[in-house]
């Protein structure tokens, strides 16, 4: 599989590395959560940082956005900053306002070098994907194109297909999370990693089966071929994720 490194950290080799969200309402929930994060980061081999803008009270003033981005930068010199908005219909909070949208957003973190990945769904549209990943080539940010599913599994080949386009818009790291309703379906999860892996390797990709049921996709990347894992130090940020703790146990002890 094609790897992506980002300052030390090379994604897709190895381990599936580590991603702990963050999840604060205002700047003081951010900086604790950020400091309650760097305290354990060395021990649980934490190597993302996913700022879950869409929890951020000011996210859609720029400028204040721009100011706490700045203060997360130097607080995780060291770890990957990931800017997400995750939108309503792929399981995030619901937005209070409606300009500057998600795109415009993300276009602003992207120009301004905010974060080291920012997180595109692929539902987004064609254009907006490919005109964002264009940018982040410009400017050195890596995109991880994304899609959500929590009501169920698709087919594999769907699965398959939506992580083939994100590849083909530009995408540096394909991403795909869904609900599995039967063990069958956690099945078909690990078999579309396994298929990226071994057919299409041109980027990371990246596959998780929520909930109870899909928690074993959760420290099985290594066997199947997903690069980054979701796990907690606090709040979990969707259903079934164990704790950075855990799952850096989970990881050490299968490899």
């Amino acid at each position: 599989m094609k790897t992506v490194q980002i300052k030390n950290i090379v994604i897709g080799q190895g381990k599936p590395k580590i991603c702990v969200p963050l999840m604060g309402k205002t700047d003081e929930e951010l900086i604790k959560g950020a400091d309650d994060i760097l305290a354990v980061a060395k021990e649980y081999n934490i190597n993302i940082v996913e700022f879950r803008g869409d929890y951020y009270n000011n996210l859609g003033d720029l400028a204040l956005l721009k100011d706490i981005m700045k203060k997360l930068q130097d607080k995780f010199k060291d770890l990957i900053l990931l800017f997400t908005i995750r939108s309503y219909g792929e399981g995030g909070e619901k937005l209070s306002f409606e300009t500057p949208s998600i795109s415009e957003i993300n276009t602003f973190i992207v120009e301004n070098r905010l974060a080291d990945m920012v997180d595109v769904e692929l539902f987004s549209g064609e254009d907006i994907c490919k005109k964002l990943a264009s940018l982040g080539k410009e400017k050195g940010v890596h995109i991880i194109m994304s899609n959500h599913d929590f009501k169920t599994t698709p087919s594999v080949e769907t699965m398959v297909e939506r992580l083939r386009a994100m590849q083909t818009y530009g995408a540096d790291i394909a991403k795909i999370a869904v609900m599995p309703e039967t063990s069958n379906h956690v099945i078909d999860l690990l078999k579309t990693t396994a298929v990226m892996r071994d057919e299409y390797d041109e980027t990371p990709v990246v596959a998780i089966s929520m909930g109870r049921l899909g928690a074993i996709s959760r420290i099985a990347g290594e066997v199947f071929g997903s690069a980054i894992t979701f796990a907690t130090v606090g709040e979990a940020s969707a259903p079934g994720q164990l704790t950075a703790k855990e799952v850096n146990t989970f990881l050490n002890s299968l490899s």
